[in-house]
């Protein structure tokens, strides 16, 4: 009920704040009824007042601003109850006008003071989110830990630590001040290995284009002498990039244009000796053997330039040229221990083909 009068008191009477109001000299009941909304208003906004200290509401910073309002107030409703006794219509009325102001102006503080309390209650717990952010300090470690990157956490721990001492001293504001630092602190730390993880990224990629420049150069090798020129000239432009690239998306990029050309010059030179073992049936055995040699030792090459850093590769390629010259100086042999010997070398040579293209 006291609420109810308050709300009307200070609202909805509006018109009786008003300097032009006319109150009739001789209306009595008027001027009680007066008195009845004044002190109402007054039970309503000391009831708020009450709530507001129980509460101990920590930013009421304008505490005493309400309190002197209303001790004034609570004077001036005693002074219109002693007005309207006497009859004294005037300064009732001035006396009534004045005392709402006054009561208006508490409610209008005391709404403001609750509408913060309520935006404070709503932000999350200080306590929470220094939680969260050691978890992200852990996690940053880790990755710089993983870069190699060397960063400095001694001043986001201590931010840490005091923000937690800021909290369980009841310093929210400290705290909140500290937290903002600390968010600050991780962005630039976090930037920081970002820029640092790039950089790593463009090292390797680098040092893989660098290592494929000499597989570039057999390839190369490998076109022109099967004359496939223009496969050369994409591989020349291919290993300039790559030399030249210092993203790693272009060396990606470059990398798989090479292994498509690779797979490409392949099965051409595959087509071309299969056309050649058809040709080949009708030379004599010895001219067969000969062309075989040839043919392998020319494959032997090819996987000997491919083969660098791979000395199990380069173990089965060497074997294998040295079993071509011994069948090419004795071709007078018998077929049986050429045909073994053949055999050998196709053996040795996939071999290292297997090795070379589970490497790549």
């Amino acid at each position: 009920m006291n609420k109810i009068y308050g709300i009307i008191a200070i609202f909805a009477f509006a018109g009786l704040l008003l300097p032009t109001t006319a109150i009739p000299v001789g209306a009595a009941s008027d001027l009680d009824y007066m008195l009845t909304i004044a002190q109402n208003a007054k039970s309503y906004i000391k009831l708020k007042i009450d709530e507001m200290e129980n509460v101990n509401t920590q930013d009421w910073q304008n505490k005493q601003v309400v309190l002197n309002l209303y001790d004034k107030t609570a004077y001036e409703i005693d002074q219109l109850s002693t007005a309207i006794e006497d009859g004294d219509v005037k300064s009732a009325r001035e006396l009534f006008i004045s005392s709402m102001h006054k009561l208006k102006q508490i409610s209008l503080m005391l709404n403001e003071i609750a509408v913060n309390k309520a935006q404070d209650t709503a932000l999350p717990d200080p306590s929470e989110i220094i939680s969260k952010y050691e978890m992200n300090y852990e996690k940053l470690q880790k990755i710089s830990q993983k870069l190699g990157a060397n960063i400095d956490f001694t001043e986001m721990k201590k931010l840490l630590l005091l923000a937690k001492q800021n909290v369980e001293n009841g310093k929210n504001e400290q705290a909140k001040q500290v937290i903002d630092e600390i968010a600050l602190k991780g962005l630039r730390i976090y930037k920081s290995l970002e820029i640092i993880n790039e950089q790593n990224k463009i090292i390797r990629a680098q040092a893989l284009a660098e290592r494929y420049v000499d597989r570039i150069n057999s390839l190369i090798v490998m076109a022109k002498n099967s004359g496939l020129l223009d496969y050369a000239e994409q591989l020349e432009n291919s290993k300039t990039t790559l030399i030249s690239s210092n993203s790693t998306s272009q060396i990606t990029k470059n990398i798989r244009i090479v292994i498509t050309i690779h797979n490409d010059i392949r099965e051409i030179n595959k087509n071309k000796l299969q056309q050649i073992d058809i040709d080949q049936i009708r030379l004599s055995q010895t001219q067969q053997i000969t062309l075989e040699l040839n043919k392998l030792e020319t494959k032997a090459k090819i996987l000997y330039s491919e083969a660098k850093g791979s000395n199990a590769a380069i173990y089965y390629v060497e074997k294998a040229l040295y079993t071509i010259d011994y069948v090419r100086d004795n071709l007078d042999s018998s077929e049986r221990k050429i045909s073994s010997n053949m055999q050998l070398i196709e053996y040795l040579l996939s071999k290292a083909e297997k090795i070379v293209q589970e490497s790549t």
